[in-house]
C-alpha cells in the first residue's frame, strides 16, 4: 500500500501537480497508519488472549482480517480516484470521480 502511495506521489510530480495537493498524501498516509495501528493492537490482544489460555473464535478473526482487507482496499480506491482527479483538474472531457475534487 505504501508502494502504491509513493507511486501516486512520483505521478503527481511527473504531472506537476504535486505542490498545492501534498497535503492530501500526507493525510492518506496518516489514515493507513490509523489502519496500521488498530491492526497492531488487535495482535497484541490475541497474543494475550492466547497468553491466558484462551481461544479466539476463528469466524471472528477471519471476519477481522477481511474488514482490514476492504479497509486498506477502500483507501487505496479512494486515494487513486483522489490522485486522478487532482491531475486532471481543468480537463473538460475528464469524467471526476469526486465533485469536490480542485
Amino acid at each position: 500500500m505504501r508502494k502504491s502511495l509513493q507511486e501516486f506521489r512520483e505521478l503527481m510530480i511527473t504531472e506537476n501537480k504535486l505542490g498545492l495537493h501534498a497535503d492530501v498524501l500526507i493525510a492518506f498516509d496518516h489514515l493507513l497508519d490509523m489502519v496500521d495501528d488498530h491492526e497492531a493492537q488487535h495482535q497484541i490482544e490475541l497474543g494475550i488472549q492466547r497468553t491466558n489460555y484462551e481461544n479466539s473464535n476463528g469466524l471472528v478473526e477471519a471476519a477481522i482480517r477481511e474488514e482490514m482487507r476492504f479497509f486498506r482496499e477502500a483507501i487505496h480506491t479512494v486515494i487513486k480516484k483522489t490522485v486522478l482527479d487532482l491531475i486532471h483538474v481543468g480537463k473538460k472531457d475528464w469524467q471526476k470521480f469526486y465533485d469536490r475534487v480542485q
